[in-house]
């Protein structure tokens, strides 16, 4: 069988190895999106993807912000769960509308990002601005948060790369106030007990938005009809009864 199997593709008959895409994520978790273990939202839409499109996606760990500069290199086809600022446009290819806004339909998924403090502190966000801090916001390296902050000149310390991290240093009181994910930071209060006790979440979040795979320019220029199919296809599975009926975003 497999020296039948050899003749046929020596004979150019259809052998042709699926199209690989590969990407990074970042390599903590983020929950409900990518986690550690290989499981997430994202994961399960893009196998779906993938499946539906031939493809083959390669997934690959990395520090968040060694995944960017890697995509920007072209090193890797593309990142999962990148949130879209204008000046991240320099880095990848997001699916954006003709007045550069990205398409809010070719999402992976919605994300919000809420304010948790150290209970006791006086710091406090209102919705709109922070009040009596008492120090800097902690964020995670990276992130979308932390440059958001940066543009309206609010003080933050960004040096943790998890969300555990970042609560470890709200419970023994080194920060007063961080931004996070929220479902992630609820989950890492559900799984620490010891955080739970020190750190509460306000009522307003700080900033909800969109996640997308963004490809590299070097992938998204010389397979610009399989990007936009890949892009198109996020759209189909997401509003899936297949998709719908396993998940919630």
């Amino acid at each position: 069988m497999k020296r039948l199997l050899l003749l046929a593709c020596l004979l150019a008959l259809p052998c042709a190895a699926k199209e690989t895409v590969k990407l990074c994520f970042d390599n903590e978790d983020a929950y409900p999106s990518t986690l550690k273990n290989g499981t997430g939202l994202s994961f399960y839409l893009l196998n779906i993807v993938a499946k539906r499109l031939d493809l083959q996606m390669i997934y690959t760990p990395l520090p968040w912000k060694r995944c960017l500069k890697e995509v920007e290199a072209g090193s890797y086809d593309g990142v999962i769960g990148i949130a879209y600022l204008p000046e991240r446009r320099s880095i990848a290819a997001f699916p954006l509308n003709s007045a550069s806004q990205a398409l809010h339909e070719h999402r992976l998924l919605t994300t919000t990002r809420s304010v948790y403090r150290r209970k006791g502190s006086s710091s406090s966000w209102d919705g709109k601005q922070f009040l009596a801090l008492n120090g800097p916001v902690g964020v995670q390296a990276g992130y979308m948060a932390a440059s958001v902050l940066k543009q309206r000149q609010i003080p933050s310390e960004d040096s943790s790369q998890s969300t555990d991290d970042i609560f470890r240093k709200l419970s023994i009181g080194l920060l007063q106030i961080a931004v996070v994910e929220e479902r992630q930071g609820d989950r890492s209060l559900k799984t620490h007990p010891e955080y739970a006790s020190k750190i509460e979440k306000l009522a307003q979040p700080f900033l909800i938005s969109d996640l997308f795979l963004a490809f590299s320019y070097p992938f998204q220029n010389n397979k610009t009809k399989l990007s936009q199919a890949i892009w198109q296809e996020i759209t189909h599975v997401r509003e899936s009864s297949q998709y719908k009926n396993t998940t919630q975003e």
